[in-house]
C-alpha cells in the first residue's frame, strides 16, 4: 500500500502563483496541497478539521486580511508557517520572523518555487529527525531549543560532553549535533574526538558553536572533526540554513548508500550489503555468543517460468516473493536479493525452530498458483560462514 500522502495549507490570492506553487510542492514530494484564497478560507478549512496539514505556505497580502494575520491564524492553529510573499521591507521582515515562523521567502525569481520545494520537503523530514544540543548555558540552551523546534526537530538537550555521549549511546539516529567548546568536564573538542570514534561525518554532522570571537576557533573544531561552526551571536535564518544544508548532506550520503546496498528490482539487500553489514553482523553475534540463522530461498523451475511466460513475468515473481519475504521477516531480520531467483534471509537472535517456523509461514503464505508453489527453504546453522 503506498504511503499516505500529507497535507500542506497553501493560502495565496493570486491564481498564477498558487498554480505554480502547487505544481512545485507536489513535483518535490509525496504531498496534497489545500488552497484557500483568502483569510476567511483559510480559517474554515483550520476549523472544520477535515484536512490535517502538517505545514502552511501562506502570503502576507491577501484580500480580507492584508497585513500579515493570516500568519497569526496559522500558529495559532500549531502549524509550521512558510511565508511565500513578494513584499520585502527589512520592517516586515523583521515582524514576521518575530512571530516564530519556519523562514521568509520571497517570489522574486523561479530558483525561489526551488528553494520552498526544498524547505518543504526538509520540514517534513525533521518530524523525524533528532538533534543534540550541547551547552552547558540553560539560557543559550533555551534558545537554540527554540529555534530548532520551529523548524519541527526533535531537540535532545545535553549540559555537558559526558552526558551527551551518555546520550548518543541511548540515541544512535541523532543526526546533528550543536557543540559548544566551553564545557565543564572534557571540552567540546575532546568530546568530538571521542565522538568520531564511533560517529563518522557521514552519519552525524556536528556543528561546533562559541559565543567568543576567535578566527582559530572554527580551523581548530574542524581539524577535530566538526563538519561546520557557528558563531552564537548569527541570525536565527543562518542557523535555520547551516542546520538544513547539514542535514540535507548526512541525507544525501545514507540515500546514495542505500543505493549502493539495494537491489534495485525488489527493493531487499544486495549482496554487497551481505558481504559488508551482515558480515559483520555474523562476527558480532559468534562473539557475543548469539545465534545467528541464514535461509537460503530459491524458486524451482525459475527458468521455465522465464521461457514458458516471459521474463516479465518472471521479473514480476521475483517481486512478488520478495514482498512476501518482507512481509514477514522478524523486525530484526535481513532479507537480501542474492542474484536471479535466490534469495537470503539473515535471522539474528534465532533458534533452528523458529528459522524453520519462519521458512515454513513463508511457504505457506504463498499464493496458489503453479508458479509459486516451488519454493524450497535450507536453514543453515549460523555458526557456519556465510
Amino acid at each position: 500500500m503506498p504511503d499516505k500522502k500529507k497535507s500542506i495549507l497553501l493560502v495565496e490570492d493570486a491564481n498564477f502563483f498558487a498554480r505554480v506553487t502547487e505544481s512545485e510542492i507536489e513535483r518535490a514530494g509525496h504531498y496534497n496541497v489545500t488552497t484557500a484564497k483568502n483569510y476567511a478560507q483559510a480559517k474554515a478549512i483550520i476549523e472544520e478539521g477535515k484536512v490535517k496539514p502538517f505545514l502552511a505556505l501562506v502570503d502576507l497580502t491577501l484580500p480580507d486580511a492584508p497585513d500579515g494575520e493570516v500568519v497569526d491564524l496559522t500558529i495559532e492553529a500549531g502549524l509550521p508557517t512558510i511565508v511565500f510573499s513578494g513584499r520585502f521591507d527589512q520592517a516586515t521582515r523583521r515582524s514576521i520572523l518575530k512571530k516564530g515562523i519556519v523562514d521568509y521567502v520571497l517570489k522574486d525569481s523561479p530558483a525561489s518555487l526551488g528553494y520552498l520545494g526544498e524547505l518543504v520537503n526538509r520540514v517534513n523530514k525533521n518530524l523525524s529527525t533528532k538533534v543534540m544540543i550541547v551547552d552547558d548555558s540553560p539560557s543559550a540552551r533555551a534558545l537554540l531549543t527554540k529555534r530548532l523546534q520551529l523548524y519541527c526537530l526533535k531537540v535532545i538537550p545535553a549540559t555537558s560532553g559526558e552526558q551527551a555521549l551518555a546520550l548518543l549511546d541511548a540515541h544512535p539516529d541523532v543526526k546533528l549535533m550543536i557543540l559548544d567548546h566551553q564545557l565543564p568536564g572534557i571540552s567540546g573538542f575532546q568530546t568530538l574526538t571521542q565522538i568520531r570514534r564511533n560517529f563518522s561525518f557521514n552519519t552525524l554532522a556536528v556543528i561546533g558553536v562559541s559565543a567568543t570571537v576567535d578566527p582559530q576557533l572554527t580551523a581548530k573544531f574542524l581539524k577535530s572533526g566538526a563538519n561546520d561552526f557557528l558563531n552564537k551571536s548569527c541570525t536565527p535564518e543562518e542557523l535555520m540554513l547551516r542546520v538544513s544544508q547539514n542535514l540535507n548532506q548526512i541525507d544525501r550520503i545514507f540515500e546514495l548508500t542505500e543505493m549502493a546496498h539495494r537491489d534495485p528490482m525488489t527493493g531487499l539487500f544486495n549482496r554487497r550489503h551481505l558481504y559488508n553489514v551482515v558480515d559483520q553482523l555474523h562476527q558480532d553475534h559468534m562473539k557475543a555468543g548469539k545465534e545467528m540463522r541464514y535461509a537460503m530461498i530459491d524458486i524451482d523451475r525459475f527458468k521455465q517460468i522465464n521461457d514458458k511466460f516471459g521474463h516479465e513475468t518472471g521479473d514480476n515473481l521475483i517481486i512478488s516473493v520478495a514482498h512476501r519475504i518482507s512481509d514477514l521477516l522478524p523486525h530484526d531480520g535481513v532479507a537480501i536479493r542474492i542474484g536471479g531467483d535466490e534469495f537470503c534471509v539473515a535471522l539474528p537472535n534465532t533458534d533452528e525452530a523458529t528459522a524453520k517456523q519462519f521458512l515454513s509461514e513463508l511457504r505457506s503464505s504463498m499464493p496458489v498458483m503453479s508458479m509459486l508453489s516451488q519454493i524450497s527453504p535450507h536453514v543453515l546453522d549460523g555458526k557456519s560462514s556465510v
